[in-house]
């Protein structure tokens, strides 16, 4: 399981296209409107959309994750003051099982003052091209040695008591989920940084479970999908006290979590 920062992009889609034609441009990112459109959104292969993102400071990530789009092939150019360079090649590429949702993870963090990414093809040729969304993270870190992941969701609900004596139940909104992940196998110094890391947070982070593990011994339910990157924040007790066990390294805190937020990505599916 990975732990990721905030997202510095903001680039949620709640269009079904980038085709200025079917709306307004900034919609496609009515979010935040922190992309802007260089080109009209094609249907033809070899005709490139371009979404570019400026910054007022230095920006810095080691993650890119694109959500359930039709890209058969995904350009990432940065820039600090000057020309674009293209990146693409220096990062690991992960790919949903579906083909419709890529992680991109650089070696190192990777800085720029300007992010552009241009789209080419179609996974099915001559498509709009779409997309979900696109996140921009930096990883705290992973955890691959743990007994145990236990999770509890619930959906917002109002209950009204009717004059009949019975009650009426209005449920609000979509699940909500909290999860507690038990660290007794937890034996390795830079995990036990981690966990040490996670406990003293004060901000929340992103928390991918699946890790793409699609349909390999888990439910395709929420939140058990490469697209759950779930936002969340730190519950439990800021206590690491394991740290200090030099001898026998290991950590047996429980950590707690709970969502503090889902991401609004568009799926056109």
């Amino acid at each position: 399981m990975r732990f990721l920062s905030g997202n510095i992009l903001g680039s949620y889609n709640n269009q079904s296209s980038f085709a200025a034609s079917s709306g307004d441009p900034f919609d496609c990112f009515s979010d935040t409107t922190k992309f802007v459109y260089k080109s009209e959104g094609q249907a033809t292969d070899g005709d490139t959309v371009i979404l570019e993102q400026e910054f007022s400071t230095l920006q810095s990530l080691d993650t890119i994750v694109v959500l359930v789009s039709n890209f058969d092939d995904f350009a990432i150019l940065t820039a600090n003051g000057g020309a674009f360079t293209n990146i693409t090649s220096s990062a690991t590429l992960t790919i949903s099982e579906d083909g419709f949702s890529r992680l991109y993870k650089f070696a190192t963090p990777i800085s720029f003052t300007e992010i552009k990414f241009e789209i080419n093809n179609t996974i099915t040729p001559n498509q709009e091209k779409t997309c979900g969304a696109i996140l921009g993270m930096t990883e705290i870190g992973s955890i691959e040695r743990f007994t145990a992941l236990r999770t509890t969701g619930d959906i917002p609900k109002k209950v009204n008591k009717l004059e009949s004596g019975g009650v009426s139940v209005l449920y609000k909104g979509s699940m909500h989920w909290k999860f507690t992940i038990n660290t007794n196998l937890v034996s390795v110094q830079n995990e036990i940084d981690i966990v040490a890391a996670i406990q003293n947070r004060t901000e929340d982070f992103f928390f991918w479970i699946n890790d793409n593990n699609d349909g390999k011994q888990l439910v395709s339910q929420e939140p058990y999908r490469f697209i759950d990157f779930i936002r969340c924040a730190y519950t439990g007790d800021a206590s690491p006290s394991h740290y200090k066990n030099f001898l026998n390294l290991s950590a047996s805190n429980d950590l707690k979590f709970a969502q503090t937020a889902k991401i609004n990505y568009f799926d056109p599916t």
